[in-house]
């Protein structure tokens, strides 16, 4: 009878110790993740009007890990914060630039054209 107590407090206490051990890791995870947020700011010239500013949010915010998009015409900036785990500052640019529209960091190879884009609409 002894042995089987002494057996039933052992697994008790391997029990207890297995499960503070799952929570502290759960949590250092989560920290971790935290931390890859970043932020980043681009100028981004050929943004003129709020058409341009939502092409420009919409495209980004298909980007895994994006966590806020803002684009404002009247400052041609693009702010944008993102899990730095999930993508990268070259890699939302390169989004931006198959929108149509030139960053700091790269330019675009089809230009966004507002005029053009007014024209199509009023067709439609």
């Amino acid at each position: 009878m002894k042995n089987i107590i002494n057996f039933a407090i052992v697994i008790l206490i391997l029990f207890a110790a297995g499960c503070g051990k799952k929570v502290s890791n759960q949590t250092s995870e989560v920290k971790n993740t935290a931390e890859k947020v970043e932020s980043v700011e681009f100028n981004c010239p050929g943004m003129h009007c709020s058409g341009c500013e939502e092409t420009i949010a919409d495209e980004v915010k298909k980007i895994d890990g994006i966590k806020t998009v803002s684009a404002d015409s009247k400052t041609k900036v693009v702010k944008v914060s993102y899990d730095a785990g999930k993508t990268s500052k070259e890699n939302i640019s390169k989004t931006i630039n198959a929108a149509g529209y030139d960053t700091e960091l790269s330019k675009t190879d089809t230009k966004h054209d507002c005029e053009n884009d007014m024209k199509e609409e009023k067709k439609n």
